[in-house]
């Protein structure tokens, strides 16, 4: 089943240095006091490979503050890996050296911050870091997987099905992904998604994103994949609503 998005925001700091470990999560705590935040729990790792099995395992974070210069997997290595197990990490570098700019912007860092770490150059990048995560955080679906949970922006969903208790999602990609066994039912699986204007129950088994939408016929909703998702026929006025809502307030806009 869906893990419930976490409202206490969680940072994974990974480096070697264990005295720089602890001045960075110093800095971050009296950056919770200044901002007056509570709600933060820092998690530290002086091995890459530790934190990597963290999430495999199926522990979420929501920002990474990874140290480029590590002897077992440079942090550059480790972004790497995790963009692969996560959608869209936040992640922010800290080195001694300017000279992995380069690399750190290629996998899309939030941010890269020289050492040693202090207020001037750590807080304004956490103002920075907790107001992007209030404006993803209700903007990803957390699914768990035989894999482990994976983070899955909402604007990639393309359509969900249930299967015999398993709700396999369509990805924009063509990712195809499968949840575990669902112990709770299809719409209160799905309540975090439904609750987004775009989303819409065609049938007792499926869930579309409008985005995708191409034609409504009877019977059907046609997506710009090529998928015909059907429409029961105790779905079919309020999909037609709805569908006739979307495109009106697409055409309205700028």
């Amino acid at each position: 089943m869906m893990k419930e998005v976490h409202k206490m925001l969680r940072l994974a700091i990974c480096d070697d240095d264990s005295t720089d470990l602890a001045k960075t999560s110093e800095t971050i705590k009296e950056w919770c006091q200044y901002q007056n935040h509570p709600e933060i729990k820092i998690h530290s790792f002086r091995s890459p490979y530790n934190l990597l099995d963290s999430v495999s395992g199926g522990e979420a974070y929501d920002i990474f503050l990874l140290d480029i210069l590590m002897p077992d997997m440079t942090g550059i290595s480790l972004g790497e890996q995790l963009t692969r197990l996560l959608a869209e990490p936040l992640i922010v570098y800290v080195s001694s050296s300017n000279d992995y700019y380069p690399d750190a912007f290629r996998l899309f860092a939030f941010n890269y911050i020289c050492k040693p770490v202090s207020k001037d150059n750590l807080f304004p990048v956490l103002d920075k870091l907790s107001y992007r995560y209030e404006q993803q955080k209700n903007n990803v679906f957390l699914l768990k997987t035989s894999d482990g949970i994976r983070q899955i922006p909402l604007h990639t969903i393309v359509y969900a099905e249930l299967l015999s208790h398993v709700c396999h999602l369509h990805l924009a990609d063509g990712t195809h992904l499968k949840s575990l066994y669902l112990r709770s039912g299809f719409n209160q699986f799905l309540a975090p998604v439904l609750e987004h204007p775009n989303f819409l129950k065609t049938h007792t088994s499926f869930v579309v994103n409008l985005d995708y939408s191409s034609r409504l016929t009877t019977g059907f909703l046609s997506l710009t994949t090529g998928n015909k998702i059907p429409v029961a026929r105790s779905f079919a006025a309020k999909v037609r609503q709805r569908y006739i809502d979307y495109w009106l307030q697409e055409v309205k806009e700028p």
